[in-house]
């Protein structure tokens, strides 16, 4: 099985980065010709992602909705906390399945992983 861990920056809407790596990691997901195990790790403005309820009526994709659709695929989805607090968030406000993580958690999946990606 191949470990990838992807982590991601970018504020979910101020550009396409962070819509395109979430692509990518679904696109992994879903076409993979082996057992992937993938983890997405958002730091910076791209914790913002995992706030629940978010409304893009018009927006062609809605971030939200992707990181649902990973979970439901069984992808380990964490936000950075030092990036959460900073940003007002808290447990309460994330989508359902998405958990609070720290550098130590970070650092040990890097290490746990095949392939990581930096997007």
């Amino acid at each position: 099985m191949t470990k990838i861990l992807l982590v991601a920056h970018d504020s979910p809407y101020g550009s396409e980065k962070l819509y395109n790596a979430l692509r990518i990691a679904l696109a992994m997901q879903e076409h993979a010709d082996r057992p992937v195990e993938q983890r997405v790790f958002l730091m910076s403005d791209a914790v913002v992602a995992a706030l629940n309820g978010q409304q893009t009526p018009d927006l062609s994709y809605h971030i939200g909705q992707m990181i649902e659709l990973l979970l439901a695929q069984g992808v380990t989805v964490s936000i950075c906390k030092t990036c959460a607090e900073a940003r007002g968030l808290t447990e309460d406000k994330l989508i359902e399945g998405v958990a609070i993580g720290n550098l130590i958690q970070l650092s040990q999946w890097t290490l746990d992983s095949d392939k990581v990606l930096h997007l």
